[in-house]
């Protein structure tokens, strides 16, 4: 029985896909076990294996497509989808994965895989570029990443991010916004989006100001927001606009 020609056409497949299609468990189990010790297939996880390029015997599936692949619901979130769609400035090695179904975190090929549980399914997308792969859209991602800053790699690796962005559709920040239905992320949103002049109505930043009127809120929970912003009701850090300006100097 060969296997291979199937195999390549899936790029990553679990256990139960190949009997499905092959049959006999245990034929299936010794064939995969000899693909990997010959270098054909790389094991992922248990029970996930991928296809390895035939010269270099590396895994054929990166990091994005095998996030994807870990459950069936799994997706590309926080900081890995900004790196995704290109508005990453550091690379990190922790690959958050929103999923409704649990997983253990593991490692695999340099990068870990760290859950992340989410019943939120409106955003996420497969790109028409790549079928293999489900990541947040850039509104979703960007409410994300200010909800959980420390999933984005801190306060200062997100302020580059959102400087990155040059277009957002403000109708879907807003349904993304209302299905959070959290006052302190409307304000979150707001004061950023103003703040660092996201591609925004004001229009949006008004809408968003409306829950300006409540409790008041630290834009970091690590003690680095020591500045008071009366109109938002907000701490932020001192130096957001300095981490904003330093980085336009950047691009200059």
């Amino acid at each position: 029985m060969n296997l291979l020609p199937l195999l390549h056409q899936k790029l990553l497949f679990s256990t139960e896909d190949i009997v499905k299609e092959a049959g006999n468990p245990r034929s299936v189990a010794t064939m995969l076990w000899r693909y990997q010790r010959q270098g054909y297939i790389s094991q992922v996880r248990r029970g996930l294996y991928c296809v390895n390029n035939m010269a270099t015997q590396q895994p054929e599936a990166n990091k994005f497509q095998i996030a994807s692949a870990i459950t069936p619901t799994s997706f590309v979130a926080y900081h890995a989808a900004m790196e995704y769609h290109g508005l990453a400035h550091q690379v990190y090695y922790d690959i958050v994965v929103g999923s409704k179904q649990t997983f253990r975190a593991f490692e695999f090929d340099n990068y870990h895989y760290i859950p992340h549980f989410s019943a939120l399914a409106h955003g996420v997308e497969t790109p028409l570029a790549d079928t293999h792969v489900r990541v947040t859209n850039i509104e979703r991602t960007i409410i994300d990443c200010i909800d959980r800053i420390d999933l984005c790699g801190g306060i200062e690796e997100l302020v580059n991010c959102l400087r990155s962005v040059q277009y957002v559709r403000e109708e879907e920040l807003q349904i993304i916004l209302q299905a959070y239905h959290k006052t302190a992320l409307y304000k979150k949103v707001g004061f950023l989006c103003e703040q660092l002049q996201l591609p925004v109505s004001h229009y949006f930043i008004a809408g968003c100001r409306k829950y300006a009127k409540d409790s008041v809120l630290f834009l970091t929970p690590d003690g680095t927001s020591d500045a008071f912003h009366a109109t938002w009701r907000l701490y932020a850090p001192q130096n957001l606009l300095t981490i904003n300006n330093q980085n336009a100097d950047e691009l200059v």
